[in-house]
C-alpha cells in the first residue's frame, strides 16, 4: 500500500485520539486549573505570614519551628561556603575563565565525565 494513501482505520484512531485529549485538557481545566494560581498567591504571601507567627508565637516559638523544620546540618549552607564560592568566582573572573562555552561534539559525548565538571565552567 503507497505511504499517501490513509485509511478510514487511521482516521477513527486519530479522531478519537484528538478527542480524548480534548476530554482529558478539559478535566484539567475543570479540576485543577486553580491550583497554579493559588500556589502562587501561598509563595507570594511567606514573608507575611512568617512575620505575623513570629508577632502572634513569639520568637522563640518561631525558632522552635524554624530548625525543626530546617534541612539536615549537612545540607545548609553557612557564612563561610559562600564567602569561598564568592573568592572563587572572583579568581576565576581575574583569570577570565568566566563565560566560557563547552565545544559541541558530533554524538554530544564527552566520554566519563563533561569538561563542565572538571574545569569548573
Amino acid at each position: 500500500m503507497p505511504a499517501d494513501i490513509v485509511t478510514t482505520e487511521q482516521l477513527r484512531y486519530q479522531l478519537a485520539f484528538s478527542h480524548a485529549m480534548e476530554r482529558t485538557t478539559r478535566h484539567w481545566q475543570e479540576t485543577f486549573a486553580w491550583y497554579p494560581k493559588m500556589q502562587c498567591c501561598h509563595y507570594q504571601r511567606i514573608d507575611q505570614i512568617y512575620l505575623t507567627s513570629r508577632q502572634r508565637y513569639g520568637d522563640g516559638h518561631f525558632l522552635k519551628y524554624a530548625n525543626r523544620r530546617r534541612l539536615a546540618k549537612k545540607f545548609v549552607v553557612t557564612a563561610q561556603e559562600v564567602a569561598e564560592g564568592l573568592e572563587d568566582l572572583k579568581m576565576l573572573e581575574q583569570d577570565g575563565i568566566t563565560g566560557l562555552k563547552v565545544a559541541v561534539t558530533e554524538n554530544g559525548e564527552y566520554g566519563r565525565m563533561k569538561p563542565s565538571k572538571l574545569y569548573m565552567c
